[in-house]
């Protein structure tokens, strides 16, 4: 019995996933760089445009939506919760998509990064507590937790340690996203100028 030849495949199908991740992967390293720039001195520099509707429109929701998550579950958590929740969001879409064998997990990865690094300042500023907040200055939360844990001092040396952690997490997903995708290529079939 004679076997089909597969059709040839179309160049552009081999183009297109990967322009795709180039995109995706280049989008979450600005994000990361921005995120990593503003929040390199303190007080935080000014936020680019890109990255500041990114804090404003998903990072903060999703902080604050961590603080009515777990204000069923006591004082502690329920301060704690914002910042958790924050981190937790984009690492819990990286372990889902990592299951599913999805590509987009080195971005979630790299925008757990990004997540990351806006609470090094935040967890910095606590026995200051100079940056603006949504709500009064006795809300900080981080400066609640330190307070009721006795951990003041902590603080400066937490919140540098969680800055440079978000950037290896940031730098981690980037450089898996290149390697998954250099992998994903080379599986792809052939173009047309290598059917016989």
């Amino acid at each position: 019995m004679k076997q089909i030849p597969e059709p040839p495949v179309d160049p552009i199908e081999r183009i297109a996933p990967v322009a795709m991740r180039a995109a995706a992967l280049s989008l979450a390293a600005i994000m990361l760089w921005q995120a990593a720039d503003s929040a390199s001195m303190f007080p935080p520099g000014k936020m680019s445009a890109p990255f500041y509707f990114y804090y404003m429109f998903i990072i903060l929701p999703i902080h604050e939506g961590g603080h009515f998550l777990f204000m069923f579950f006591g004082r502690v958590l329920h301060i704690f919760g914002g910042t958790f929740w924050q981190v937790m969001m984009p690492l819990l879409l990286f372990i889902v998509a990592l299951r599913q064998h999805s590509w987009l997990a080195w971005v979630w990865l790299t925008l757990a990064g990004v997540h990351i690094i806006p609470a090094s300042p935040y967890i910095y500023d606590a026995p200051y507590r100079t940056l603006q907040l949504l709500g009064p200055k006795d809300g900080h939360d981080w400066y609640n937790l330190f307070t009721i844990f006795d951990a003041m001092d902590l603080a400066e040396d937490l919140g540098n340690a969680v800055y440079w952690i978000g950037i290896l997490v940031g730098l981690g997903g980037l450089v898996g996203g290149v390697i998954e995708a250099v992998k994903r290529y080379q599986q792809e079939p052939a173009s047309w100028a290598s059917v016989e």
